[in-house]
């Protein structure tokens, strides 16, 4: 029901309120109160100021009071002020929907529209009126095309140079918008910029214009657009002849950038959208991940998360690892889209790691751990594996999870795997810290034993969530996969930095989504203790010295054979 029927005290409060201001003042004429076509409740009004008529109307929503009513010209498409929502439009106030609150009424809407118009007609400056008049960019370019993004590196090579130089700018055509961005630029043919920040696989996806960037004399006003024969002319006029296959043109004055694109006869000025100024929105500690390189094994839906995760918190290495192909049907909940179908996952993986940071590299293998794959190609890859910062499985396979288990051991790197229950009604995330943690394989093994105690079976698919020649994949949607591969993420993050202490106090933990096997209901978190390393090893040490020292022999003696050699005494 609209408000004022169903709150008549309300309604009421405000009458009495606009009553009482009308008779406090000189400056407010009242007229009548309507309703419009949308069943808004509207009050009519004139503001008299000097000479001047402000006529006015105060409309309030259909959800008042939760929201503030509205000071508007009544009949006047002149602009009053630069506190206003274009000419015509409604008066930005000291109230708005951001610090308004019930107390106020209709009647301070008007008290503060008389305050703002008072000023105007005063001529006090504009930046002197209290007003919450501003915009966002987003709002300001709303009624733009042609968009230049100027990034830093942009900017900061621009300012410095004192000629012209040819190069390239990219442009990206979008049904609401076409973006620019300069790629590189040359002198005498030889390449002296490059932008850094704009990703490889980016400029695959671009048109490739040719440009130029000129720096223009600080007092000389800008060259006039209006034929692209005028506009030649006036960079002509300083020097600066423009080639014919030159379509975009960036002027650098001063510390301001300008762009131009020239289409046959006519020619438009582009928007420049500078850096964004808020620049670093991640902890200080995720620096030293630029270094560090994971290997990502399988780049399904739940590996293609992580990777793409782990990228923006800046990861700067990454070892993809999947021979899989993208299907029309992995798109329910894989981090790729449509550009990557048929392609393999690893190569479009790479891709959207390089798309969100362009600064990582990625090594690409199209393998499959525990597949039709040589054994050399096999003991090449998990070496490989090995020496990266961390492994992260991802495939669900128990196959892929013991080679891994060898990686990790053999290079003494952490490991973290996670994996989705079907019907996607939880998860598990677990992680191992050579020296801290068992192995991940008796890590598994003791994750198993505590469900069997508890009466239950970890199902998993028999090779991997994603293989399309195996069975019907698990049922999950993209949200039940993106919250185990965040907690995943996390897990990885915290292990590379690495934070001591850690901010996980235990290092196995199943998650719920859905209510059903282990959980009680949604969010239900069970941690697995797994036992510290060094009980195991106290476990595992049952030889004494003299047995140690025979084994050795043995073995010393089989490679003495091996090699031809006479091992020496023992």
């Amino acid at each position: 029901m609209i408000w004022y029927f169903q709150n008549a005290d309300r309604s009421r409060h405000e009458r009495l309120a606009i009553e009482a201001l009308v008779g406090e003042v000189q400056w407010l004429r009242p007229l009548d109160w309507r309703i419009d076509e949308h069943l808004r409740l509207v009050w009519d009004a004139d503001i008299l100021i000097g000479e001047r008529i402000f006529p006015i109307y105060l409309r309030y929503p259909n959800h008042f009071p939760h929201s503030p009513p509205l000071v508007m010209p009544r009949g006047d498409t002149s602009r009053w002020s630069s506190h206003q929502w274009g000419a015509g439009g409604e008066l930005c106030l000291e109230i708005g929907a951001d610090n308004w609150n019930s107390d106020f009424t209709g009647a301070d809407m008007v008290r503060s529209a008389f305050s703002l118009l008072e000023m105007e007609v005063e001529r006090i400056p504009s930046s002197e009126i209290p007003s919450r008049h501003q915009t966002t960019l987003g709002q300001d370019l709303r009624s733009t095309v042609s968009r230049l993004a100027a990034t830093t590196s942009l900017l900061e090579f621009a300012a410095t140079q004192d000629a012209p130089l040819e190069g390239k700018v990219d442009c990206i055509v979008h049904d609401e918008a076409i973006i620019y961005y300069a790629s590189h630029f040359a002198r005498d043919g030889a390449e002296v910029w490059r932008d850094a920040s704009i990703p490889k696989p980016l400029r695959a996806e671009s048109f490739n214009i040719d440009g130029v960037l000129i720096p223009w004399p600080p007092a000389t006003s800008l060259p006039t657009i209006a034929t692209d024969k005028d506009f030649r002319a006036d960079l002509a006029a300083q020097g600066f002849p423009l080639d014919d296959n030159r379509r975009v043109v960036l002027l650098m004055q001063g510390k301001a950038l300008h762009a131009f694109r020239t289409y046959g006869d006519s020619v438009s000025k582009v928007t420049i959208v500078g850096p964004d100024l808020v620049v670093d929105r991640l902890a200080d500690d995720h620096r030293s991940l630029l270094e560090s390189k994971v290997a990502v094994i399988g780049c399904g839906s739940l590996g293609s998360k992580v990777a793409a995760s782990l990228a923006r918190s800046g990861v700067g290495n990454f070892l993809l690892v999947d021979d899989d192909v993208l299907m029309p049907g992995n798109l329910v909940r894989h981090d790729l889209d449509w550009r990557d179908i048929v392609t393999h996952k690893a190569d479009g993986v790479a891709r959207r790691v390089q798309l969100v940071n362009p600064m990582a590299q990625t090594d690409i293998r199209r393998q499959r751990l525990g597949g039709q794959e040589s054994s050399g190609n096999l003991e090449g890859l998990i070496e490989v594996i090995s020496q990266c910062d961390l492994i992260a499985d991802a495939t669900s396979s128990a196959e892929a999870f013991n080679y891994l288990c060898a990686a990790a051991e053999s290079g003494a790197k952490p490991m973290i795997w996670a994996e989705i229950h079907g019907g996607g009604i939880g998860g598990l995330i677990a992680r191992h810290r050579p020296g801290i943690e068992p192995v991940p394989a008796l890590m598994r093994r003791v994750i198993e034993n505590w469900c069997a105690e508890k009466g239950l079976v970890i199902e998993r698919p028999e090779r991997s969530y994603e293989d399309r020649h195996v069975g019907i994949p698990w049922v999950a949607d993209d949200a039940d996969v993106s919250v185990i591969a965040a907690h995943a993420s996390r897990f990885a993050i915290d292990l590379l930095i690495p934070r001591s202490p850690s901010i996980f106090p235990h290092s196995v933990y199943f998650i719920g989504l859905a209510e059903g096997w282990l959980y009680s209901e949604p969010f239900h978190t069970e941690p697995v203790d797994v036992g510290l390393a060094s009980q195991v090893i106290a476990e595992q040490n049952i030889l004494d010295k003299a047995d140690v020292a025979a084994e050795r022999a043995r073995i010393i003696q089989i490679l003495g054979r091996s090699f031809g050699q006479t091992p020496p005494a023992g």
